[in-house]
């Protein structure tokens, strides 16, 4: 197997982002978007945000109800793709949908960037549905390809923004069921307090929480939760102490 095939192997979307994290009002109307997106052939979606702000967890989501949708998908990481050759690209317009994550990342490399152009085109022509995400507009990315920028200027886009209280609720509630986490409302309260506001930052201290509580084998109390915030630059040296 070519070492680009064994690649696209490991570039399957995650198993623990659904579109119902996002099911809250402050979302609904992207989330009409991207109904729309995925109804349509050849469809073409530009989503925006500062780091944190859920869109690496919205295209993982995205692009896996797709696949129950019956779609092909494929995510592409492009912070951790950078420094491999565009030429992984060739082919990929024969999938139902490809997302391309931090577009930014490769702005400014001149073989991304006409690998990407000519993947562009080819997507179009095959109806390809093609999902961006990045922290800037195409304009602002850093291109320096005018004729990419003019073609991602074509997707519609839209922007994460920080969600309200309701929304982080609905997102801690949505991600804990799935999670099998039990949260008392106390501890909800504390994480909608305390907790950070990004959901992409909320959703990896629910990931930790989880991870942590069983490796400690402690049910998820306000100390429990106070300690894992409070030592979360140092998370991954090892669980909290009993």
């Amino acid at each position: 197997m070519r070492a680009v095939e064994q690649l696209l192997l490991n570039l399957r979307p995650r198993p623990d982002a659904r579109l119902s994290d996002f099911a809250a009002p402050a979302w609904a109307g992207l989330l009409a978007a991207v109904d729309g997106f995925l109804a349509t052939p050849g469809g073409l979606l530009y989503v925006l945000g500062e780091s944190g702000q859920g869109r690496s967890h919205l295209l993982a989501a995205l692009c896996g109800e797709a696949e129950r949708q019956g779609m092909s998908a494929v995510l592409l990481p492009l912070a951790e793709l950078s420094r491999e050759d565009p030429g992984l690209l060739q082919g990929l317009e024969a999938q139902d949908l490809v997302a391309c994550d931090d577009l930014e990342r490769v702005a400014g490399d001149p073989a991304w960037e006409e690998a990407l152009f000519h993947f562009f085109n080819r997507a179009r022509a095959s109806g390809c549905r093609l999902l961006f995400s990045a922290a800037h507009a195409p304009g602002s990315c850093g291109f320096r390809l005018p004729d990419l920028v003019s073609r991602l200027a074509q997707a519609p886009r839209w922007v994460l923004a920080l969600p309200d209280d309701a929304s982080r609720l609905a997102l801690i509630e949505a991600a804990a069921r799935r999670r099998d986490l039990l949260l008392e409302p106390d501890v909800v309260r504390y994480l909608l307090s305390r907790g950070p506001r990004e959901p992409g930052r909320l959703l990896a201290l629910l990931a930790d929480l989880d991870r942590y509580s069983l490796m400690a084998g402690r049910r998820l109390t306000i100390p429990f939760v106070r300690q894992v915030l409070e030592s979360a630059p140092a998370a991954l040296a090892g669980p909290p102490e009993p």
